[in-house]
């Protein structure tokens, strides 16, 4: 590869803060060609179905980096369960999995360099409760501190019991939660004595 043509990949990838689509090289006439030779090197890193990283720049990845590169692998995906329970600062580590709902309908692939819990939703309230953000350029869907909440106890059977009971004292204790909203939430998912009964009897 030319020198020229390395030294604008690396602009490239510095000036969009790390993360590049394969669209944008395109667009910018890097070949796949050069792709593979930056992968081949270790220069770039793939971190989705046509997404990279610029190992290159030697800088840390973001400290929300598996959320950005999974809603980069899949832009209508929403951080759910104990990941958002995370991100809202109701567990102190960040779960060994990051939980992801997607559509029931939405059968794309999202694979990704770390272990993901994929759940499917129906097309009925999937967009109800999102909060969208923008990072490093790239949009963030999750949803708000209340459903995250209930969902952890809709998939207490797939959770670390010591988790769920941390996100529990956690919410119960935050001046930012809402709770008509979750248990409006919990029966309208069917599980409202379920999620009433283990907030507060916990």
């Amino acid at each position: 590869m030319l020198k020229r043509t390395y030294e604008k990949i690396y602009s490239l990838f510095e000036k969009a803060g790390g993360y590049l689509p394969t669209r944008t090289l395109i667009e910018n006439r890097v070949s796949t060609i050069h792709i593979k030779e930056l992968l081949e090197n270790g220069d770039i890193e793939k971190v989705s179905h046509g997404n990279y990283w610029g190992a290159f720049l030697n800088k840390k990845k973001p400290k929300d980096y598996r959320l950005l590169e999974a809603c980069m692998s899949n832009k209508k995906a929403v951080i759910c369960g104990p990941s958002a329970c995370y991100y809202h600062g109701l567990l102190k580590n960040e779960p060994d999995k990051l939980y992801v709902a997607t559509k029931r309908t939405d059968r794309g692939g999202m694979k990704l360099g770390f272990p993901v819990s994929r759940h499917y939703f129906s097309e009925n309230g999937y967009e109800d409760h999102v909060v969208s953000y923008a990072s490093d350029g790239i949009t963030i869907r999750i949803y708000d501190i209340d459903r995250s909440v209930t969902d952890s106890i809709r998939f207490r059977d797939g959770i670390d019991k010591n988790m769920l009971e941390e996100i529990i004292r956690a919410y119960k204790k935050s001046s930012k939660k809402d709770l008509k909203k979750c248990y409006e939430y919990a029966e309208s998912m069917r599980v409202g004595r379920i999620v009433r009964d283990m907030i507060e009897n916990s």
